[in-house]
């Protein structure tokens, strides 16, 4: 496990921020005041999935849940974590009223927005800040509610990435699924990230070259974490290949297995 100690502010040592990755895009992260926030919860059926946490009690308190669009593999425990932890919800605006009317999210908690937004329902000490990606999304009634009879897929909108800030003015770019594109030369001008959670299965999303390119010519973190990857076969690329396909560049590359936690 990875430790990365944080600088002496005012006299006293900091309070560190915690990345744990449960395994393909899903992520706690718990803020330098203790803040909780779980990102794309797939866990039950997630084959990566630490066995602890495929009992969503053992996620401890959650205060803010971020979805990046509706697929699977990204949703399917939402409804009940969102449900047994009480926490907000930030989603895109189509997903977000869909789940809604169907019963599977409390409306009076759900933050259904579109890129572009920023909000801080923890508030003003951490901010989120919803960022576009190259994907699709819909979401899979089979999976979130099984006796829904004849609608399969519902519109999920469109896919999104959040950048996280953190009270310690620590950033996070989770990239949700998504293929290099332009445009995040300007999350990276907009938000200077310190940490890229970023995809690298290929397949379904950019694999280790692409992400490579993404990673060292447009986004330009300092730490880039690999995630989507090594869950099922057809998204077989691996930590090593990114690495390569990263060369030289100075961005540190932070390679965890499922279950273990990073500290800033």
């Amino acid at each position: 496990m990875f430790l990365l100690l944080v600088l002496f502010k005012g006299g006293a040592l900091a309070q560190q921020v915690e990345v744990l990755w449960l395994g393909h895009a899903a992520f706690r992260i718990t803020s330098t005041a203790g803040k909780v926030i779980v990102i794309d919860p797939f866990l039950k059926r997630n084959p990566r999935a630490p066995a602890k946490y495929k009992d969503l009690k053992a996620l401890g308190k959650v205060d803010l849940i971020l979805v990046t669009h509706g697929h699977g593999d990204h949703v399917s425990d939402l409804p009940e974590l969102a449900k047994m932890s009480g926490a907000a919800v930030v989603i895109n605006f189509e997903l977000g009223n869909n789940l809604v009317a169907l019963g599977m999210l409390d409306g009076s908690k759900t933050i259904a927005m579109n890129k572009g937004g920023t909000v801080a329902p923890l508030g003003p000490g951490i901010k989120v800040h919803m960022v576009p990606a190259e994907h699709s999304s819909s979401a899979d009634l089979s999976q979130l509610k099984p006796e829904t009879a004849g609608v399969r897929y519902i519109d999920g909108g469109v896919p999104v990435g959040y950048v996280i800030e953190l009270e310690n003015g620590f950033r996070i770019y989770h990239t949700g699924d998504t293929d290099v594109f332009g445009d995040m030369a300007l999350i990276s001008k907009f938000y200077k990230p310190d940490l890229a959670l970023v995809c690298i299965g290929g397949h379904f999303t950019m694999d280790p070259e692409r992400a490579a390119y993404a990673v060292r010519e447009l986004i330009r973190p300092k730490q880039v974490m690999p995630m989507h990857y090594g869950t099922y076969p057809v998204i077989n690329r691996t930590p090593a290949e990114f690495k390569a396909a990263l060369g030289n560049a100075p961005i540190k590359v932070l390679d965890v297995k499922p279950g273990e936690a990073l500290r800033f």
